[in-house]
């Protein structure tokens, strides 16, 4: 439960929004969007956007 209050006092962004505020590289932002599952228009906070980036750049492709 205190997760949850935490998300709630945090902004929340459609994750494009964090992509273009952060310039987050499109291919780093199609691999965490795929790892997240996240469809399109997806409201999140800056730290699980910030999560799904360090998912998607710690994955091993091999």
């Amino acid at each position: 439960m205190a997760k949850e209050e935490k998300t709630k006092t945090e902004t929340m962004r459609p994750f494009e929004e964090w992509a273009a505020l952060l310039a987050t590289p499109p291919w780093l932002l199609a691999a965490a969007r795929a790892k997240a599952n996240w469809p399109e228009g997806r409201e999140v906070s800056e730290s699980e956007y910030r999560a799904a980036l360090k998912a998607a750049q710690s994955e091993v492709i091999g």
